[in-house]
């Protein structure tokens, strides 16, 4: 869709551009010809003995009808028409384009003396074309620049829809790469510690922590493919969320609820910040309340021990629930340049080790795909642009959802 619209301005801005450039030249080309080309065939042709002709078009005009005036006079022993009476009235519509007198037998005389002198047909012929290539050249130079540089963007956008496709396919291919890892690991580590309780090797006390160990592999793996299935069924054709009408601040003061123990086992702080009143907004409650829950979570896995976590909601109305915006800021050290630009993409953990704390890689993907749903924005704000919200200098970035 964006390759169209961009096409689209392309084509209309390219046309006005030409359209300019082809009328300045064409005022230019009609000048030069009026000034110095047509005095010339005036005179050779006599017409400046009858005609006042000053611009080309004019010359055209007449030399159109003059030529109308000879075919219709050959042609006229057929009809039976007086030559006198069709010369009469083509010399009426040339005393209204330019003829000068109104001696209608000397023009009457002149198509005749043309008519009688093959030469000077072929002549006046001759620069009626020419006079008619002079006034169109500019306007087919035009179009032809302007068909090439249509189609060269047209190739230009074909190349970098190519070039998405396989840049796509490749992220594809990497996913299930990385799905292959978060699933191989866990489970190469169940198969071991499993193989060796059922072996009898391991000590009296310490099957209670291979237990554990299992169980935490496990529970890694369940989390990997109930990310993934969820991740492929909000991306699936038909998938529609469920708007209502619920108090947003409500709902993010729930998803800080459920969070609390996670930011308390991990000795993290929250500070929360949302309006006592009620602000209500149509979205579907449970698949936007996984985007608060996963922005926490993401806050308290991918920074240090003891990180300053901040929710808080904000609106520009008191009395309306315009410009919302959701802010979930931390403490810990900012995201990388070249990591800011694929946070948001399947399976990126920012983590070249892929260890098994780092998380799925879904949690960003997923609420960025599930905001996109509801028509709202998800971006990452760092310091210093995060300034403007004013959340507290401690902060160090921000996740920033405008409803």
């Amino acid at each position: 869709m964006s390759s169209e619209k961009e096409l689209r301005s392309f084509i209309l801005s390219r046309f006005f551009l030409v359209l300019a450039i082809v009328t300045v030249v064409e005022l230019i080309v009609v000048y030069l010809t009026n000034s110095f080309i047509l005095p010339a065939v005036i005179k050779n042709l006599n017409f400046d003995m009858l005609f006042s002709i000053k611009s080309v078009e004019r010359f055209i005009l007449i030399s159109f009808v003059i030529i109308v005036a000879l075919i219709i006079n050959k042609i006229l022993p057929i009809f039976k028409v007086s030559p006198s009476s069709i010369t009469l009235w083509l010399s009426t519509i040339l005393a209204n384009y330019g003829y000068s007198t109104n001696d209608v037998n000397e023009v009457s005389r002149m198509i005749n003396d043309i008519k009688e002198n093959p030469k000077s047909v072929i002549f006046l012929v001759l620069w009626l074309l020419l006079a008619a290539v002079i006034l169109v050249t500019p306007y087919v130079t035009g179009g032809i620049l302007y068909s090439i540089a249509v189609a060269k963007k047209i190739r230009e956008l074909e190349r970098e829809k190519e070039q998405e496709r396989l840049d796509e396919e490749r992220r594809r291919y990497l996913m299930i790469s990385n799905i292959v890892h978060d699933l191989k690991t866990p489970m190469t580590t169940v198969y071991g510690y499993a193989k060796a309780l059922n072996d009898g090797v391991v000590p009296d006390d310490k099957k209670e922590e291979y237990n554990e160990a299992i169980m935490a592999k496990t529970e890694r793996m369940n989390e990997v493919v109930a990310m993934l299935l969820d991740y492929v069924k909000l991306d699936s054709e038909g998938f529609q969320i469920k708007k209502e009408r619920i108090d947003i601040c409500e709902l993010v003061r729930a998803c800080c609820a459920f969070s609390y123990t996670d930011i308390e086992s991990a000795g993290d702080e929250i500070d929360i910040d949302i309006p006592e009143r009620a602000i209500y907004v149509e979205a579907d409650g449970k698949q936007f309340s996984r985007v608060i829950t996963n922005l926490i979570t993401n806050a308290i896995r991918h920074n240090p021990e003891g990180v300053k976590i901040k929710v808080s909601v904000r609106s520009e109305s008191e009395s309306t629930a315009e410009d919302v915006r959701i802010f979930v800021a931390d403490s810990g050290d900012e995201i990388s340049e070249e990591l800011r630009n694929h946070i948001f993409e399947p399976f990126f953990t920012g983590d070249e080790s892929r260890a098994s704390d780092s998380g799925t890689g879904l949690g960003l993907p997923l609420s960025s795909r599930i905001c996109d749903m509801h028509g709202f924005k998800l971006k990452l704000v760092q310091m210093p642009d995060m300034l403007r919200y004013r959340l507290g200098d401690e902060y160090k970035k921000v996740f920033v959802i405008s409803l």
